[in-house]
């Protein structure tokens, strides 16, 4: 290894980290957590893909373009995360129990005077559409 900045002690403690998050990936697998569970499942894969690219692949060594492109790809990789999930968070109430025929559509539109459509009603009859029924 040439200047001798290279050092092994560093990469087996690199490889150590990488084996107790795994083993905390492995762990933490069957648990059923609701509130974090893929926050933690992803937070330990950022964390360990990025530990393998800054020491084993030497980006850590490397300055200018290299880090930018590596610091760029972070930001992408967690708004394209962030965004489908904070979407999928406000589709579905918490008041309806999971599983429900109706778990995406409001009390209202499941009701009298509605079309059968898809999960049941949610489309309101016209008033054309009753006056063309009653003859």
């Amino acid at each position: 290894m040439s200047g001798g900045h290279h050092s092994a002690a560093k990469y087996w403690i690199i490889w150590a980290v990488l084996l107790v998050l795994t083993a905390l990936t492995v762990w933490t697998g069957p648990m059923h957590l609701p509130s974090f569970g893929l926050a933690l499942a992803l937070l330990i894969a950022t964390t360990k893909g990025t530990l393998v690219t800054l020491y084993f692949m030497h980006l850590a060594e490397h300055r200018g373009a290299n880090r930018l492109v590596f610091g760029v790809s972070i930001i992408f990789v967690l708004l394209m995360l962030a965004i489908p999930l904070l979407d999928f968070g406000t589709r579905f109430r918490p008041s309806n129990p999971p599983g429900s025929q109706y778990s995406d559509m409001q009390a209202i539109d499941i009701g009298a005077n509605a079309q059968q459509g898809r999960f049941g009603g949610g489309l309101k009859k016209s008033d054309t559409t009753e006056q063309s029924e009653g003859h």
